[in-house]
């Protein structure tokens, strides 16, 4: 009967690799939402870590167990997975920033209710945005490229290897700015149709002071706002799928 070895070098292989997988997880949305239990994150780490030892045992270094070196690795993997993170949060709340435009232009902006991932006030419309940017994600297999660039990123910045430079900061604020631009125009056509209607009802007031302009505009701007949100639902694939692929872009010149 064959005894079971187990070197030391491979148990520091084993908690590099969960350490990035961990933190990656720990922070990357969806999965960061209080709604994922702990328990859940963890065994989902612990199971990845498990498959990815085998495909990159000969790749990484070991974790080291002196508490200096730890400590740097842990910093750098915390900041480089923090990164990771914020990155696709800017193609989700771009999404929940064109449902309060969305929100606020049709009257909706007053009508609140929970964000299940943040816990914080939100409107209708901008958690129903967020539901639909999590489902196209799935949908278009955003969860296969994350663990694909998470495998790639073993192999081009090594433990302890990631260091914050002015370039990468850059890049880094340059792509949370991103945020409002990727938002305005996903809000754009609704905005522009709602901001028309508008000024149509200003006019009618001014030639027509006896309709009561407030009682009309409700109505009218949620109908309109609805039916043009359902004709713009069918660009959003593709406009999820185009930013998705500059993200992944951008992450691999960050990991380049």
């Amino acid at each position: 009967m064959a005894a079971l070895s187990i070197q030391t070098s491979d148990i520091g292989i084993y908690l590099a690799i969960l350490l990035r997988v961990s933190i990656v997880l720990f922070m990357i949305p969806i999965f960061a939402s209080p709604q994922v239990p702990g328990v859940i994150k963890v065994f989902i780490s612990l199971a990845l870590t498990g498959v990815l030892y085998f495909m990159l045992k000969g790749t990484v270094s070991p974790l080291p167990f002196e508490l200096a070196g730890l400590v740097g690795i842990a910093v750098g993997e915390i900041i480089f997975g923090t990164i990771i993170a914020l990155s696709f949060l800017v193609i989700f709340a771009a999404f929940q920033f064109a449902g309060e435009l969305i929100s606020f232009q049709m009257g909706f902006g007053i009508a609140q209710v929970i964000d299940p991932q943040s816990g914080a006030q939100m409107t209708v419309f901008s958690s129903w945005f967020q539901l639909v940017a999590v489902l196209m994600f799935f949908s278009l297999n955003g969860h296969h490229l994350v663990l694909s660039g998470l495998v790639d990123s073993f192999r081009t910045v090594p433990m302890g290897g990631f260091a914050l430079t002015q370039a990468t900061f850059t890049k880094v604020v340059l792509l949370s700015g991103r945020l409002f631009v990727i938002g305005i125009k996903m809000a754009a056509p609704i905005m522009a149709i709602l901001f028309l209607t508008h000024v149509g009802l200003g006019l009618m007031s001014k030639f027509a002071p006896e309709i009561n302009i407030l009682i009309v505009s409700f109505p009218l701007t949620i109908v309109l706002g609805l039916l043009f949100l359902g004709l713009s639902i069918t660009a959003w694939g593709s406009a999820m799928e185009h930013y998705l692929a500059n993200l992944f872009h951008l992450l691999k010149g960050l990991m380049g």
